[in-house]
């Protein structure tokens, strides 16, 4: 039940997503789910997009364990979802392409940083994620002096790390010609990894100065000497498909 109302919470905020983005008026849609693991989601979109929505939808599961993408492809050819199909891969080095938007349900670590990047180096009109198990900043935060004594505290500093890798993922997408949100999309009594971070492509982006300040500021009070998105978008800022 709560797996259910977390994939049906995702679709029904991906609509509202795309009814408010320049795809709005699309007949044809291309879609990549980041870490598919059973299908549960990528099914849902598909099925929602092109049969209540009656779009034209290519879209494409990425999953890294094969069994589960033959799984998911077997399902699909039994319902017949002809523009659906699994690859068996890694988000890192799977080739995304063209895509209009990318989703990511729960992709563990700098997996989520991962799916971030493909979405922005392919340009996609939609990013919209689900970030899970942030485990990349909290050994590297020092605690400034004025929170050393509330950080010594596991609770704290987990949640502290959590909340600096998820807004400076916002500030990145952000910087790199998105508007940016985060919110919760679903009540923490279905799953405490509840936030969703979404990036929509601007149509003129937004001059970057003032960001890049913020990132470094934040990077310097908490001692953080790297963030793996930012360690992506600094190797290929500017490239159209990965």
């Amino acid at each position: 039940q709560d797996k259910w109302r977390q994939i049906n919470k995702f679709v029904e905020t991906l609509a509202k997503l795309f009814d408010k983005s320049q795809l709005a008026d699309r007949r044809d849609l291309k879609i990549v789910d980041m870490g598919s693991g059973k299908g549960y989601l990528t099914f849902a979109a598909y099925d929602y997009f092109t049969h209540v929505r009656g779009l034209n939808v290519t879209m494409t599961g990425v999953e890294a364990k094969s069994e589960l993408a033959g799984l998911c492809n077997d399902i699909a050819q039994t319902c017949e979802f002809d523009g659906l199909k699994f690859l068996s891969g890694t988000i890192a080095t799977h080739e995304t392409g063209d895509v209009d938007i990318l989703i990511a349900l729960h992709a563990c670590d700098t997996a989520t940083d991962d799916a971030l990047y493909k979405g922005i180096a392919a340009q996609a009109d939609l990013i919209v994620a689900a970030p899970c198990c942030h485990r990349e900043i909290r050994p590297q935060i020092k605690a400034p002096a004025m929170f050393k004594d509330i950080l010594k505290h596991g609770v704290m500093l987990e949640r502290t790390a959590e909340t600096v890798t998820d807004g400076l993922r916002a500030l990145l997408l952000e910087r790199s010609g998105y508007s940016s949100q985060l919110f919760e999309f679903i009540s923490v009594e279905h799953t405490p990894k509840n936030n969703m971070l979404v990036g929509t492509r601007l149509a003129t982006p937004k001059t970057t100065d003032d960001i890049e300040a913020q990132i470094a500021e934040i990077k310097s009070l908490y001692g953080i000497g790297e963030q793996r998105l930012e360690k992506l978008l600094s190797r290929t800022e500017g490239a159209k498909v990965i």
